[in-house]
């Protein structure tokens, strides 16, 4: 099966990722040097809980926003590699397409607990690592 060299989010998610980068990250006038935020981290993210949460996605109707290369977003095929390993890709779906999927999902799930909480959930993610 081929694998697509682009992946991305619906432009609903994906305007959902930047006002979450826009949240998250410092403001340029802060005195302290930050670590920045960028997409690919919160992509990956999303993409780890799905995984460690059993999600189960669903397909994506309109991704006219791919803009993560796939050798840029995973370049060691970490990503790739624990979705086979663990054989949770439906059968017909090319990996990246389900990373995707999860990563959509996630994406919306951190947005929605964000405008509720004003942080990320990620105590129970980090907390249930043992």
């Amino acid at each position: 099966m081929s694998e697509p060299n682009r992946i991305g989010l619906t432009p609903l998610a994906a305007q959902q990722l930047d006002a979450l980068l826009q949240d998250l990250n410092p403001t340029t006038n802060s005195k302290k040097e930050a670590v920045r935020l960028i997409k690919f981290d919160i992509y990956r993210l999303a993409v780890a809980a799905g995984i460690k949460e059993n999600k189960v996605p669903s397909p994506l109707n309109d991704t006219s926003n791919s803009v993560f290369r796939v050798s840029e977003l995973d370049p060691d095929k970490t990503l790739y590699t624990v979705v086979q390993c663990l054989n949770i890709c439906p059968d017909g779906v090319p990996i990246y397409n389900y990373i995707e999927m999860l990563a959509e999902k996630g994406i919306k799930e951190f947005y929605k607990h964000f405008q509720q909480t004003g942080e990320l959930p990620l105590n129970d993610f980090l907390l249930d690592m043992s």
